[in-house]
């Protein structure tokens, strides 16, 4: 008896996972030029839509792109805070060469470009899969989305994948093992919603995973957690997660990594000067009693510190972020940090 059941527990799970949507979405760390100037590029291709960011090396500041592929042409719009400043059109060649043009705005400048995948990089291409299932009726809505991430890793090398094993909780870098994994995960949480749905009628929840710096030593996954199961709202965080490519080690798990002297009155004024640019001092719990997070992400431009909500101030303020640029952080580093090169 109990054989007859588990067969048809795992056959109607197997029917269940059915519903669950997969979708896949490729990363690209492309280096080249636009005119003789070199760039660096944080590129997503979602079918045939372009998404992510680019900076010219020697001046670090982020500009934003989106576009389109159509057959072997691509069209990029880029804008810095929502506003258009040019684009890039081109072909791309079978093995990811990017060419073609980019133009200004007002159509006064254009300069040729050229950008692909670089080989000197242990990593330069990423595979993000997603399983959603998002079901409204009469009892009630329910909806999960969740990411992993599959690094590619042709000379198989053994950081590189304990990095793919480590990062979503799937602990596998087998494309269909990780869906198998995602199916039963969102087909466990429907299950258990359904079984308690007389006391919360709607569930959501949510984890994407999207590149937030990559280099030669480290790669910095940002991940985005909201969860909600009852109550007056949900709970939702980000969490970075650092690792040194050459061991597959996170690190970045404390600032004491990062930072000589986390009270330094130089830092903490710093600090403060950053959170009072949008914010008052009465917006936060206690101004005077707050110390650098603990929690902090690599970007482009700089280092990131990031405070969870509620932690320094009420829900309605949200995640407080604030940015040092490697300038500005570089007097308060560790000489002897695994971070300190970043800022030479």
């Amino acid at each position: 008896m109990k054989k007859v059941v588990y067969i048809f527990l795992l056959f109607s799970s197997l029917l269940f996972c059915q519903n669950i949507d997969i979708s896949k979405k490729d990363f690209y760390f492309l280096k080249g030029n636009i005119g003789s100037t070199p760039i660096s590029m944080y590129l997503y291709i979602d079918n045939n839509n372009l998404s992510g960011k680019y900076y010219y090396d020697t001046i670090k500041q982020i500009i934003d792109i989106k576009g389109s592929i159509n057959g072997n042409t691509f069209r990029l719009n880029e804008s810095i805070n929502d506003r258009v400043i040019g684009s890039l059109e081109g072909e791309i060649s079978d093995d990811m060469i990017f060419t073609g043009n980019w133009i200004s705005a007002d159509k006064n400048n254009t300069f040729n470009f050229s950008f692909s995948l670089d080989n000197n990089y242990p990593i330069n291409k990423i595979r993000i899969i997603n399983a959603k299932l998002d079901i409204k009726d009469d009892n009630g809505s329910f909806e999960s989305s969740r990411d992993a991430v599959v690094i590619e890793n042709d000379k198989n090398i053994k950081a590189i994948n304990r990095i793919s094993l480590d990062i979503d909780d799937t602990k596998s870098i087998d494309e269909e093992k990780v869906i198998d994994t995602l199916n039963n995960l969102i087909s466990s949480q429907y299950n258990t919603w359904k079984e308690t749905i007389e006391e919360n009628d709607k569930f959501n929840m949510q984890r994407s995973i999207e590149v937030s710096f990559i280099d030669e030593n480290i790669i910095s996954f940002s991940i985005y957690n909201y969860s909600y199961a009852g109550g007056v709202h949900g709970i939702y965080n980000v969490q970075p997660n650092i690792y040194l490519i050459s061991t597959g080690k996170r690190i970045g798990l404390s600032v004491s990594e990062l930072i000589d002297d986390v009270a330094d009155i130089d830092l903490i004024n710093l600090m403060r000067s950053k959170l009072t640019k949008t914010m008052s001092e009465s917006d936060f719990f206690d101004f005077e009693s707050i110390t650098l997070s603990d929690t902090f992400d690599i970007t482009p431009t700089g280092i990131k510190f990031i405070w969870p909500a509620y932690k320094i101030s009420d829900y309605a303020h949200g995640i407080i972020e604030i940015e040092f640029r490697y300038s500005e952080l570089k007097p308060f580093v560790k000489q002897d940090s695994v971070f300190m090169y970043l800022f030479e």
